[in-house]
């Protein structure tokens, strides 16, 4: 398999004439090349110029002065947002499972009486957030919505399960 590429150019018959406009048809690649390459060099100085103009506007208007909340203020919060997040889950849950409409409105009464204390330990909170016998209350009240909401799918499943027993041994 080896060959001397010398032998291969020795025969010009081999060698292949070139059109008459293949320098035309050159150019013509070329030039559409240059074409494309500018379009994406003007696409690329937009983009530079938007960074640009935003670095200068967020350098020069001023930053709104941040709060500085206390670490146990934000570990209050984000406990008030695991057990909103739980509570909202386990209500979705009781919906799921609850057959009796009856049995949702009075529940969603009871939680909203609940959560209107809640709103209002809230403020209390906010206006005193290092009282500690009112972050106690919030989260008692976080806390007597969960369990409430937990014991009655809890006897949603014992009522449907006793069904289930009845329903078979008929």
């Amino acid at each position: 398999m080896k060959q001397d590429i010398r032998d291969l150019f020795k025969e010009e018959e081999d060698l292949k004439t070139l059109p008459d406009n293949h320098r035309a048809e050159f150019l013509d690649k070329l030039n559409q090349q240059k074409q494309s390459k500018n379009k994406r060099y003007t696409w690329i100085g937009a983009v530079a110029v938007v960074v640009v103009a935003l670095t200068i506007g967020f350098a020069l208007f001023p930053k709104q002065p941040t709060e500085n909340i206390s670490p146990f203020i934000a570990q209050v919060e984000a406990v008030e947002a695991e057990y909103l997040e739980e509570i909202k889950t386990e209500w979705q849950n009781f919906v799921a499972i609850a057959d009796d409409e009856v049995l949702v409105e009075r529940f969603k009464k009871k939680l909203d009486e609940l959560d209107n204390d809640y709103k209002i330990i809230s403020n209390q909170f906010k206006s005193d957030a290092n009282n500690i016998q009112v972050v106690e209350a919030l989260v008692e009240n976080l806390q007597t919505r969960l369990q409430i909401l937990k014991d009655i799918q809890k006897h949603i499943k014992i009522l449907n399960q006793n069904n289930e027993q009845y329903e078979k041994s008929i």
